[in-house]
């Protein structure tokens, strides 16, 4: 087994690695061997000082911009187009802008490098989730309205939306599950997050699990929702399929197996 050293190993540079055999240290702080009885895949500390102006995502505008960039990929986007939709100021966009420039996730344009930058969004999409022993049920009136479900003109509001495994087999991924496979949701916020897990119940055991809500590291996975009553079998809003397979990424096992054979259909865009 071969084991490739560098102060910085970009997300893209690690699954080639991965597919490839190859065991790898990125000096910024991850470490990954695998070998028969053997698979390390891990934080370690870091050994290299931080290289900020090729860090490719700056903060959390950096990871905003990014998202925004892969769900129109062929848009061209500038610095005020982008300021405006994320709310944002045009003088923090401009500066994450820069960084992925340098980084060469983006050209002069502003067009994304595909998929280049889907793949260093990967490394910074770590939602913060919790486990629910219930899921929101019709006719609960008062308790649907405190979880902020957003099942009115979905594709114009904000709200939960549906994400990773069955999601992706609502939009065709090669993905097997059960029928009673646990629901994933994104929600707005923090609020909304602790209170469904105050009305819903926290799930104390893996059996228990109805479902999980994960709190959208961007607002735009809650507010960018897909309708897709009248051509799939869910009645839930969907997330996007770019923050399905975001999702999805973050299992370097299984998720990317499914990712390699999935394109969604039109009019999304596969940019992994």
């Amino acid at each position: 087994m071969g084991v490739i050293v560098a102060d910085r190993i970009t997300a893209e540079a690690r699954e080639h690695l991965t597919r490839s055999g190859w065991g790898w240290l990125d000096l910024r702080g991850h470490l990954r061997l695998a070998a028969p009885g053997l698979l390390i895949d891990a934080d370690v500390p870091a050994l290299s000082d931080p290289e900020p102006d090729r860090s490719g995502l700056v903060g959390q505008v950096g990871i905003e911009l990014a998202a925004l960039l892969l769900l129109e990929p062929a848009k061209r986007t500038g610095v005020r187009g982008a300021a405006a939709t994320l709310s944002r100021a045009p003088s923090s966009v401009s500066d994450a802008f820069r960084a992925m420039r340098a980084a060469d996730l983006v050209d002069n344009e502003g067009t994304p490098a595909v998929p280049a930058l889907f793949w260093e969004l990967v490394e910074r999409w770590k939602p913060e989730s919790r486990d629910l022993a219930g899921l929101p049920q019709p006719n609960r009136g008062r308790d649907n309205t405190a979880l902020g479900l957003g099942l009115d003109d979905v594709e114009s509001t904000t709200g939960w939306a549906l994400t990773d495994t069955v999601a992706a087999a609502t939009y065709g991924a090669p993905v097997g599950m059960r029928a009673d496979h646990p629901r994933d949701f994104y929600v707005p916020d923090r609020r909304i997050l602790r209170r469904a897990v105050q009305i819903l119940g926290p799930a104390t055991t893996p059996s228990s699990r109805a479902g999980r809500v994960r709190l959208a590291p961007v607002f735009l996975a809650c507010a960018r929702r897909v309708d897709g009553a009248a051509w799939a079998h869910e009645h839930w809003p969907l997330a996007n399929p770019l923050f399905v397979a975001l999702d999805l990424a973050r299992d370097p096992g299984r998720g990317r197996e499914i990712l390699g054979g999935w394109t969604p259909m039109k009019p999304w865009h596969r940019v992994w």
